[in-house]
């Protein structure tokens, strides 16, 4: 448990981390790529651990900033721990195992769904095992066909892993109702920094074969800095560094939101500066940017009138996300409401409280925010859980607030 104490203003500075997502697409791409690829800036956190794991075990040699491998991939056990990107990349890529590979995970990672994967799996010849979650077995070394259709209505997570599977054999995949799209955009992004040739026609994803992966230098994380800079709009003036503003990163639309919400936004080369102005409450479809739901609730308590949030999905991550920050900012007073595809906030005045993130990094970050504001000191239980993507989370919080 962290106590959080309010704070009257915010005026500094920070430096974003590193991307989540690209580092595990770059751990993994560097595993399919025969030779040594380099890798330069990673985040280090549980979830790309779960992934430099899964690395090893399929066969290469790899620490943070390289991987060296044959390009060959072996059967393996994989523990994804609480990572969602790392068990479905995994069971792509055990498709390419000539064996068996068993992916498994921590209790809330068997909560999430795998069947639309497991389902493209099996029409491209590749034989599962699994009710649909996990563990699931993986028969590799057999795929029959080059084409294959696959539902993202749940995640992008599951294109994902097609496309980084059709490096390497090629592919042709044709996406039924997309979600979160702009994830899709950093997955092909990297595909090119591999030399992977991708070609799109018309909702069809054409993936050529051939993986040659030298070098990757990883951005910062639009995801990680949206908390700084939301607190930078309710509380004073922030100013986040190591952000490229040419970013595919689906949580850039941060910058966009905040500016609707009335926050005054300066970009430079490579930082954004929020400051603080009058806000108001905004509708917002988080689809494509489901992880922005929990900072982008604290936000539309802090602004005039209503906010309405909408991310039905959002209930397949972590945790139910619509249902736990509904609960944690009704605990701290604050005026919300439930909805079968999300929350509708107004304005009000939160309370400090003990406050339950229910083991989700993005919602304690997100509450503790809200904290900063409320009247009275508040308590976040369990903020290990940051550690999941941003293990500095709370020393750059302190180094924020003392400047």
């Amino acid at each position: 448990m962290i106590e959080i104490t309010p704070i009257k203003t915010l005026n500094g500075k920070i430096r974003a981390p590193p991307s989540k997502s690209y580092t595990h697409r770059a751990l993994f791409l560097g595993l399919l790529s025969e030779g040594k690829t380099k890798i330069e800036n990673p985040l280090i956190c549980t979830d790309t651990l779960a992934t430099l794991n899964a690395v090893r075990a399929f066969g290469a040699r790899a620490d943070w900033n390289f991987v060296e491998s044959s390009g060959e991939v072996e059967p393996a056990k994989i523990n994804a721990f609480e990572s969602g990107t790392t068990a479905r990349l995994a069971i792509g890529i055990g498709a390419l195992a000539d064996g068996e590979s068993v992916i498994d995970g921590k209790e809330s990672l068997r909560k999430r769904p795998m069947k639309p994967l497991l389902r493209a799996l099996n029409d491209l010849g590749v034989k599962t095992k699994s009710n649909g979650f996990l563990p699931v077995r993986v028969f590799g070394g057999e795929i029959r066909e080059d084409y294959v259709r696959v539902d993202g209505s749940i995640s992008s997570q599951f294109i994902t892993a097609l496309l980084i599977l059709g490096a390497k054999v090629g592919l042709s995949i044709e996406v039924l109702n997309p979600v979160s799209k702009p994830y899709l955009e950093i997955t092909l992004r990297t595909l090119k920094w591999a030399n992977v040739k991708v070609e799109r026609d018309d909702g069809i994803f054409h993936v050529h074969q051939g993986v040659k992966a030298d070098h990757f230098s990883i951005p910062g994380d639009y995801s990680s800095a949206s908390f700084f800079l939301v607190a930078g709009a309710i509380f004073g003036k922030v100013r986040v560094g190591g952000l490229d503003k040419e970013d595919v990163q689906a949580d850039k639309a941060i910058l966009d939101l905040l500016r609707e919400f009335g926050a005054e936004i300066r970009t430079g080369k490579d930082y954004v500066e929020v400051e603080r102005d009058e806000l108001v409450g905004q509708e917002v479809d988080c689809r494509d940017f489901p992880d922005l739901f929990p900072i982008l609730a604290v936000l539309g308590a802090y602004s005039e009138g209503k906010t309405v949030l909408r991310a039905k999905h959002l209930r397949y991550k972590e945790s139910d996300r619509i249902r736990v920050m509904a609960l944690n900012l009704a605990k701290m007073g604050a005026k919300v409401k439930e909805l079968d595809d999300g929350l509708i906030i107004s304005k009000s005045e939160l309370r400090g409280t003990v406050l339950n993130p229910q083991n989700d990094h993005r919602i304690a970050m997100a509450l503790t925010i809200a904290a900063l504001g409320a009247r009275g000191k508040s308590a976040i239980l369990n903020e290990r859980c940051v550690e999941k993507s941003y293990p500095d989370f709370f020393e750059d919080l302190r180094r924020l607030i003392n400047q």
